[in-house]
């Protein structure tokens, strides 16, 4: 059954290997107050092993500090994609800088998933009734629901993208198929042209022949006449 668990986990870690290569470089140069966030994560490595020293390094140390961070990445990551878009419809760019961009949305949004993923719920603390004997109402933010709905508008937002990008291809492919259409009419009118030109030249040419065999002609005839 694990060894089920560990297949059906792998598509996942595949996706989420990018997002882990950005988490990792941002923990190698990243610093906070108390100190660089790679000493600090070998620290809680070595104290709790490797998945509790994880999950409290990014709980109590990366969370805090990088959450909002990640998320305006996510919304520069969507602005490039959106900027990306509208120049590819406008034939500016070429359509690889499109999945480019889609590229670095996906782990940017993955990298924001993670940071969800580990943040702490918050809770708000009540004031009861004036008897002073106040009751703590747990006020949880729903992040999760939040981070659906966000994933959820995006997808809407690609998808529109993608209906927009293959329009935009398909009215490439019509202009292109009329550039050739272009080409194919003008080569046959040069050949035309060339064709009257042709004929243009053979006239002249008889006409000429024509004029000096009639000037030959007239001088043989002068030449028979009899002399005085």
């Amino acid at each position: 059954m694990g060894f089920i668990r560990g297949l059906l986990l792998i598509p996942v870690l595949v996706c989420a290997l990018p997002a882990f290569i950005v988490l990792y470089v941002l923990i190698l140069i990243g610093e906070v107050n108390e100190g660089t966030l790679r000493s600090l994560y070998a620290s809680e490595i070595r104290k709790f092993g490797f998945t509790a020293g994880f999950r409290r390094f990014m709980e109590n140390i990366f969370v805090p500090a990088y959450r909002n961070h990640t998320q305006s990445f996510v919304l520069g990551a969507a602005g490039f994609l959106v900027m990306a878009v509208g120049l590819r419809g406008l034939g500016v760019i070429a359509v690889e800088w499109v999945f480019v961009a889609l590229g670095i949305e996906f782990m940017l949004l993955t990298l924001w998933a993670l940071t969800m993923y580990f943040a702490p719920e918050e809770k708000a603390h009540e004031q009861g009734a004036a008897n002073g004997n106040g009751a703590k109402q747990a006020a949880p933010i729903a992040n999760q629901k939040e981070l659906v709905e966000g994933i959820r508008e995006l997808s809407t937002h690609i998808a529109f993208l993608e209906r927009r990008l293959a329009v935009t291809e398909s009215k490439f492919e019509g202009l292109g198929k009329l550039d050739t259409a272009m080409q194919t009419l003008s080569t046959r009118l040069n050949l035309l042209v060339s064709d009257q030109f042709n004929i243009r030249v053979r006239k002249e040419f008889e006409q000429l022949l024509s004029e000096m065999a009639r000037r030959s002609t007239e001088e043989k005839g002068q030449s028979d006449e009899p002399r005085p």
